[in-house]
C-alpha cells in the first residue's frame, strides 16, 4: 500500500480483476436492449413504469460462504419499519456502536469484512438488512426508503460512534444525518453523489431514451414525495460537521469515481482514499480498504 500525505486522496493500489473492457455483451441482452429501445420510443409512458420497476426492485443475491463465517455468532433480532414490514438486525460485540449500511442489491453480510477489526477495537458492530434486502420483508425500495430505515435503525440502536456504508447506502446516510441523525465518524465506501445520474446511465445501459429516464425519474419522485435533487450527495456533505473519510476505486463502474470525488470535495475536512482494481464490491474486502477504515474511526474511547 502507497499513501501520500495530501488530504484530498491517499491512494491504495491492488493488483486484480477490475473493470473487463471489451467483453462483448451477451446476445440475448443485446435481444433485450433492442426491445426495450423500441419501447422506448413506442410508448415512453409504458417504458418509464417498466424501468421504474427495474430501477426499484433489488436483485437478491445467494450469500457466499465467507458472508457465512462473517455472520456466525451474531445477534439477530427486528424492528418495525411500517406497518407490514420488518427489519432484521445482526450485532456482535458490546461497546459503542459501529453500523455498517450496505448499498442497492446488497446486505448487511456484505459488510463483514468489518466486523472483526472492529470488535478489537472494542465496538459493538451492528448491521441490517434495509427494505427488500437480504432477509428483510418487502421487493422494492430506494434511497429515500433505505435512508428512513437507517434513521429508524440509529433510533433503536442510539447514539452511533460512527457508520461505514457503502454504495447507495452512503446516498441514504448523508440523507438520514440532514434529518438529525446522531453519528460520530463516517466512511463511505464508493458513495453514489447523483442518483438521477445514475438513473440515466441505467436507461441507457438498457437501451432506453433520456425521454423515458426523465419519465421514470419524474415517477419515483412523486411515488417516495422527494426530488433527486434534495439527494445530491455533495449538497449534503457540505452542510456537515462531523469527520468523514471517502474510499472508492477509480476503476469503478458501477459508480464513477467522481461521484465520491464530489463528496470529498465538498465535506468539510474529509480525507479520500482512491484505490485502483479493486471495482465496486471487492474494495468492501481488501485488507488494505478495512484497515484504513479501522484506522480512521480509531479504538472505542480515544478521543475524536
Amino acid at each position: 500500500m502507497t499513501e501520500t500525505a495530501t488530504q484530498e486522496s491517499r491512494p491504495i493500489r491492488r493488483r486484480g480483476r477490475g473493470k473487463r473492457a471489451g467483453k462483448p455483451s451477451p446476445p440475448l441482452f443485446g435481444l433485450v436492449r433492442g426491445a426495450a429501445r423500441g419501447l422506448s420510443l413506442a410508448a415512453p409512458a409504458l417504458a418509464a413504469i417498466l424501468l421504474e420497476r427495474v430501477f426499484l426492485t433489488p436483485r437478491r443475491y445467494r450469500m457466499p460462504e465467507r458472508e457465512k463465517v462473517w455472520m456466525a455468532g451474531a445477534e439477530v433480532w427486528r424492528i418495525p419499519f411500517d406497518a407490514g414490514r420488518l427489519i432484521p438486525l445482526y450485532a456482535w460485540g458490546e461497546g459503542p456502536v459501529v453500523l455498517l449500511v450496505h448499498g442497492f442489491a446488497g446486505r448487511g453480510s456484505q459488510m463483514g469484512a468489518f466486523i472483526a477489526p472492529l470488535r478489537a477495537q472494542g465496538y459493538r458492530v451492528v448491521t441490517f438488512d434495509a427494505p427488500a434486502h437480504g432477509a428483510a420483508d418487502g421487493r422494492q425500495s430506494s434511497v429515500p426508503e433505505a435512508a428512513e430505515a437507517l434513521v429508524r435503525v440509529a433510533a433503536h440502536l442510539g447514539p452511533l460512534a460512527a457508520v461505514i456504508a457503502h454504495s447507495a447506502g452512503a446516498a441514504a446516510c448523508s440523507v438520514a444525518l440532514a434529518r438529525g441523525m446522531d453519528c460520530g465518524k463516517v466512511v463511505y465506501i464508493a458513495p453514489n453523489e447523483d442518483l438521477g445520474g445514475f438513473l440515466g446511465r441505467a436507461a441507457g445501459f438498457l437501451g432506453m431514451t433520456d425521454r423515458v429516464a426523465k419519465k421514470t425519474r419524474a415517477r419515483i419522485e412523486v411515488r417516495y414525495g422527494v426530488g433527486f435533487e434534495a439527494l445530491r450527495g455533495a449538497a449534503l456533505a457540505a452542510e456537515q460537521s462531523i469527520p468523514a473519510l471517502i474510499v472508492h476505486d477509480r476503476e469503478d463502474e458501477m459508480i464513477h469515481f467522481e461521484d465520491g470525488a464530489r463528496i470529498a470535495r465538498a465535506w468539510p475536512g474529509a480525507e479520500m482514499i482512491e484505490t485502483r482494481g479493486l471495482g465496486h464490491a471487492r474494495i468492501l474486502r481488501d485488507d488494505g480498504v478495512v484497515e484504513a477504515a479501522a484506522r480512521f474511526i480509531g479504538p472505542a474511547g480515544a478521543p475524536a
